[in-house]
This record gives structure tokens, sequence and C-alpha cells, in this order.
């Protein structure tokens, strides 16, 4: 049985021409009843999404001359949905949710053709948060799914067919505008609130870290209309931040998203900065892309030793996105420059774990899964001891025993690159819209050019011939032929979700005579990822390179949203190391 209702009405002059054809029944819950509604034009295609209790003087309201946006629209249709899931929690939800999906699938469409109560919806993302209501689900699977595909995809009014096709898309994962939990509304709310304390957002992969930022953006773009906005991102997210900003209507002559270098090479001020994985930003140091040394040459910076330390120069009030578990290279700001930079920032943690999703029926959580890696990987380094990353000893290992075909984790023994393509072959088979990749450590040779040729393969596994990603900057959205078949590096996945995941486990990390993991640089592929021959003498400096391999096997083996495989690619120490290490025999 249908768990919704739609009652379609004409418009002309801002008149609801038929409505006086509805039932009685109808035009009660059009005077008196919770409800969700979208108004829709044609010329140009444009829509306007609302929620109400009182549809009909909603409308009046809508049309009474004071409202700009329906002065110039020229709706014809509107469309108000009823449900007996309709409580006050679940309008919050249902609109978000259409303002993001809408915005998704009309985004290649002009600008500004998806309109809404911007004060209202992005006001309430800054701290009335309903993340989870009784009957949630049924609302996503029950309304929200099936108006979609059933009523606005017939009717002309959307272009794409399914929500699992958007899903994927960044515009939707990084809404500012989607429902958030009781803990990033709050943190929004405390930083909007204390102009003059800066932050340290710490929080695993996959804890929101870059939702939380859009959502404070646009907090903050509503809330303080006079404040300039800087938001740092890495180079490959430039592109995909300014759209989501753009898209959702925000883009604001107050507000600059830019890398780092050329942030600091504009030299403006900004009432605030927020830095996207901050982890990653440059400290002074020779191995590296030269232009990120250059802002030293700027006589006003020539005493700082990194990025952050002129960011704090040129903000107001300072936010960092930060993992310690997902620094890669030398030339990143080190731990210890990070902590004495931000002695005196406030300090934060994400805890809810939103990319992953562990099976249903099963004992095991995700956080299972990220405390069982963390410990796999960093168990004897003292990190999982110290106050800058969540960990849980207490993780059930049940998880990595488990031998059923939908389990979350397993591995391969044998041909990992075989399996692994096997594997997610038949996983697209049955979900055709399902984004996948086999990803690698950094244990094969290559070089940036080779992406500028197919011909050019790297991994090869009998008569297999595979190669790296082609570029590191949107590979997921890669128009290659090859595309799906490339291996992924951490260059191209680092902030990026995918549905399931193979990970090639390299010879570039070791298990040494004392049964520890070690980094091994003659295995390792990254001419800028390692320290150079005179530092690599030094034992702290060995440690660190330990510590970027390490790194770079965790952001890769936290990519997965419904399951993940690994291969060792000759390497079967390590597989010994982790069956003693997670008790898996």
């Amino acid at each position: 049985m249908a768990k919704y209702n739609v009652i379609n009405l004409k418009i002309k002059n801002g008149e609801l021409i038929d409505l006086a054809e509805k039932s009685d029944a109808e035009q009660k819950a059009l005077r008196l009843q919770n409800a969700i509604y979208i108004y829709h034009g044609t010329k140009p295609q444009k829509v306007y999404i609302g929620q109400t209790i009182h549809f009909l003087d909603r409308h009046k309201q809508h049309y009474c001359g004071n409202e700009e946006k329906f002065n110039n629209a020229d709706f014809n249709q509107v469309i108000v949905i009823f449900s007996q899931y309709f409580n006050r929690s679940a309008l919050d939800d249902v609109e978000s949710q259409l303002i993001t999906y809408f915005t998704a699938d009309y985004a290649k469409i002009s600008k500004n053709t998806v309109e809404f109560d911007q004060d209202e919806v992005i006001n309430r993302t800054g701290g009335n948060s309903v993340n989870e209501y009784y009957g949630r689900e049924n609302v996503a699977s029950q309304v929200v799914l099936p108006l979609w595909e059933t009523t606005l995809f017939p009717k002309g009014w959307v272009t794409t067919p399914t929500l699992d096709e958007l899903r994927t898309r960044e515009l939707v994962k990084y809404s500012p505008i989607k429902i958030l939990t009781d803990e990033q509304g709050a943190l929004i709310s405390e930083i909007l609130h204390d102009h003059d304390k800066n932050y340290v957002i710490n929080g695993d992969a996959g804890t929101g870290k870059t939702v939380l930022l859009t959502h404070l953006v646009a907090s903050a773009l509503n809330n303080r209309p006079d404040a300039r906005i800087g938001v740092v991102v890495q180079p490959n997210w430039e592109k995909t931040g300014s759209a989501i900003f753009k898209v959702y209507g925000m883009n604001s002559s107050r507000l600059s998203v830019l890398t780092s270098t050329k942030l600091i090479t504009s030299q403006e001020r900004y009432d605030i900065i927020i830095v996207d994985e901050s982890h990653k930003m440059s400290r002074k140091y020779g191995k590296q892309h030269p232009s990120f040394n250059a802002v030293y040459n700027i006589p006003e910076f020539s005493d700082c030793s990194s990025h952050l330390e002129i960011l704090q120069r040129l903000g107001k009030q300072v936010i960092l996105m930060y993992d310690v578990l997902q620094v890669i290279r030398p030339a990143n700001v080190t731990r210890e420059m990070f902590q004495s930079l931000t002695a005196n920032y406030e300090r934060k943690f994400l805890t809810t774990q939103f990319r992953i999703n562990a099976p249903k029926g099963k004992a095991y959580t995700s956080d299972d899964y990220i405390n069982g890696i963390k410990y796999l990987l960093y168990k004897d380094t003292g990190l999982l001891d110290s106050t800058l990353t969540n960990f849980n000893p207490d993780f059930n290992r049940e998880l990595f025993r488990d031998s059923s075909p939908d389990a979350y984790f397993a591995y391969f023994t044998e041909q990992p690159l075989h399996h692994l393509i096997n594997w997610l072959d038949e996983d697209m088979n049955f979900n055709p819209e399902h984004i996948n990749r086999i990803l690698a450590g950094l244990a094969e040779d290559w070089r940036q050019s080779d992406g500028k040729d197919p011909s050019i393969k790297h991994w090869y596994e009998g008569d297999i011939a595979r190669r790296w990603n082609s570029t590191q900057e949107n590979w997921i959205n890669s128009k290659d032929a090859d595309a799906q078949d490339q291996i992924g590096s951490v260059f191209a996945v680092q902030g990026i979700d995918l549905n399931k995941v193979g990970v090639l486990i390299g010879n570039d990390l070791q298990v040494d005579t004392y049964g520890r993991l070690v980094g091994n640089p003659d295995n390792f592929y990254n001419t800028n990822g390692t320290f150079t021959a005179e530092e690599m003498d030094i034992k702290e400096n060995r440690f660190e390179f330990t510590l970027f391999v390490l790194n770079i096997y965790y952001v890769l083996l936290t990519r997965g949203i419904d399951g993940i495989r690994l291969g060792f690619w000759h390497n079967d120490a390590f597989q010994d190391y982790m069956e003693k290490a997670l008790e898996i025999k």
C-alpha cells in the first residue's frame, strides 16, 4: 500500500485553477496537514521546494507579491505530498533530501534552477539536526525513493531515473543542506557563536569532516553576512568544492575556495579560514613541487616554516579538519609542528562513521572495522595511545573472520589481481550503479607522464596487464576507455568514497625481525614520498617513513562503503602478520 499521496495542482497567474475539483479530504489536507510541496515551471525549467503545515496559506504567502522568486518564476504546476510518516523531523529530512537530489540532477542546467528558502534550511542545519527519528528508513524507502522514481521521473521533472545513480555524486555526498548529526550540528553552532576561538576538528576517515566543512561554510555565509571566508582544499577537490557552493546558490563574492598555495599567494585577509585535510598542508621542505616553497619568497612570510603558519596570519579565525593517520609524505606538516602551532586551539573529535556500511544482520559494526584496521597497522607505533586519534581496542574481531559471501571484509591468498577483478565485476553485474575500483600501495614504478599513454602498463599477473590511474584529479569520473580497469593510487582517492574496493598490499610494507611493520623505501615508488638518503640514516626519519606507508594503506583500506577485499602483491609476510594480529586463524 502507498505510504504517501500526491495532489497535483495547476497554476495560472498565481491561482490554483483546479482546486475546486479536489475532494473534500484533499482540500482539508491542503489546508491543515504536514506537507512537502514542489513548484515546477517549464520556461525555463525551474523548481521551488518547501515544507508547510498549511499549504493553501503558504501558497498565498508565496504569491502575495513580496517574494521575488515567485514574482519572476513562471510556475504552472505544483505537487503537494502527504504521508503518514510526516512528523516535523521527517519534513525537515525529506525537504533537504529533495533539494539535494534536485540540485544534483539539475546541475548541468542553467544556474538557480532549484530554489528554496535558504535562510530557513541553512539555519536549520546549524544545530537543529535530526539525524535519526522514528520511521526514518520508511521515509527513505517508501516515500522519497518511489516519489522520485514513479512520480517525478515519469512526469519529466527530473532526468535521472534512479536515486542510486545520484547518491554517489559529490553534489549529494557533500551537500551543505543535508541533515546533520547532533554532534555535527552542535559543533557548527559552537563555532558560529564563538568568533574568537580556533578549532582542530579531529576525525577518522569517513566521519564527515568534509560534510561538516560545507555546512559550516553555508551557515557562516548565512549568519555572518559581513565575514570573508576562505576555504582551503586539496588540488583534486578545488573544482568540486567551488561547484558545490555555486550550484547551491552560495557563490558569494565573500567566499574563496582555493588551494593553500593560491590563497597564500593572493595575500588576502579573511575573517574565517577553514582548511580541509589540514594534515596534508605543506611545510618548508626541498622535495616537493617548487610552488609550495615559493610562498616563503613573499617577504611577509619569509620567516614562516609551513603553510599553516601563514594561514594563521591571514585568518582571524581558523578551523582545521585533521586526521593524523592520513599524512603521507615528508613535505606534509609534521605532527610536532602541527601540535605546536595549534597548542591553543579547541580540539573536537568526530566519532560517527558515515562511509562504511556493515552488512545488515551482522553482529559487527563499521566502528569495529575502523578500530581493527587501526590496530592492524599502528599497534606498534604508539599512535593509538595518543590523543591524536580515537581508538577502541575492544573491537569485534569476528568481522575479520566472517567467511560469508556478503562479509564486509575478506582477502585472497593467490592470484590477487585476478580474484579482485572477478569480485568487483561480479558486484557490478548485480549493482551496475556501483563505483568500484582496485587500489594499491605505491609498490610498482610509475611516472606521472605515463597517464597520457594508455599503452604503458604497470601491474602484471599472468595475462592481465593494468596501469596506474591516468590522472590524480577527478579520477573517479575519468572518461578514459579503461578508467574502471586502472589501479588507483592514494593520490587519486584520498577523500573519495567508493562502493566496493580491492586493495593490493605491496612489499613496500614489510615485517622486520622483531615482528613489526616497517616501510621499505627500495620497494616504494614515489620520489617525493621519501626522505633523502642522508635523512634516512636518522632513526626518527625511518620511523616517519614507515608511518607514511602505513597511512597510505590506512587511506586505501577506508575507502569502501559496501565491502573490501585484500590481495597480497608479492607480500605473503603481511598476510601472516595480519592473520596473527587480528586472530583470523
